[in-house]
């Protein structure tokens, strides 16, 4: 199923940026492309996660509510996969992992929840995994039987890992860098492994705190600030799909 995803992807980024591989971006409207080729990479593959788990959750294995039989389906997917971790989890916040199968912790604590368990879909809540560790992104699927929940089927998308697929899609020129931000203004993706799960509002740039809130405020736009010595200008748009806001960074003083 991820190959699949990833094939639609790198369909779209051929139509979005030709030759993407072969030029780096030099006018406004590449830049564009490339942006655009950030946010439909990303939601294609979340969205092609939560299509994945949706199946899943309609089959009679799931819905018979029993581990026995939900492992050996859930086992199939994540093995189809490798950039996630897929999960099943019952009202009272017990869950099993393919890897792990019972787990010693609950997410009835997590804060996606109380929504998951009444009747919500979960679409990129922020978590760093329980079973991994790895910094994620949950999707997630209630299951119904009779029409109450008995569960839900989920799945912790490593962010850490997308990052580095996008990155190396989009092949960014070296004075060029990309984040996304949740609408908390945490970073979920980043070029940096070390900037992703920070606020970048807390960096110490004022400059670069008035361009966050600016992102956060808008849908769409460009904005410049000051970070580590250098002039950065970004132009960011909404996705629809997650509600994070997608940036793409050019150094403002270079030259076309």
């Amino acid at each position: 199923m991820f190959k699949q995803c990833f094939l639609k992807a790198a369909a779209l980024l051929m139509i979005v940026i030709p030759g993407l591989c072969l030029a780096q971006p030099s006018a406004e409207a590449d830049e564009q492309s490339l942006l655009s080729a950030f946010v439909s990479y990303t939601d294609l593959r979340m969205s092609g996660v939560r299509q994945s788990l949706e199946i899943l959750a309609s089959t009679a294995e799931a819905r018979s509510g029993s581990w026995k039989k939900i492992g050996p389906l859930l086992g199939g997917y994540q093995k189809s996969d490798g950039g996630l971790v897929v999960w099943f989890v019952r009202p009272d916040g017990t869950y099993y992992t393919v890897d792990k199968g019972l787990m010693n912790v609950k997410l009835s604590n997590r804060s996606y929840f109380p929504a998951l368990m009444s009747g919500q879909e979960i679409m990129s809540a922020l978590v760093v995994s329980k079973s991994t560790g790895q910094r994620s992104a949950v999707i997630a699927v209630p299951m119904k039987r009779g029409g109450k929940v008995i569960g839900a089927i989920g799945a912790s998308l490593f962010l850490d890992k997308l990052s580095d697929q996008v990155g190396s899609a989009l092949a960014l020129r070296p004075d060029a860098a990309f984040f996304s931000l949740a609408p908390d203004g945490h970073s979920t993706l980043h070029k940096q492994t070390d900037r992703r799960f920070v606020d970048p509002r807390k960096l110490g740039s004022e400059t670069l705190r008035k361009a966050v809130n600016e992102m956060l405020s808008n849908a769409a736009g460009v904005t410049t600030y000051e970070f580590d010595s250098v002039t950065k200008r970004a132009i960011y748009r909404t996705s629809p799909l997650t509600q994070w806001k997608f940036a793409i960074t050019f150094s403002a003083a270079r030259q076309d």
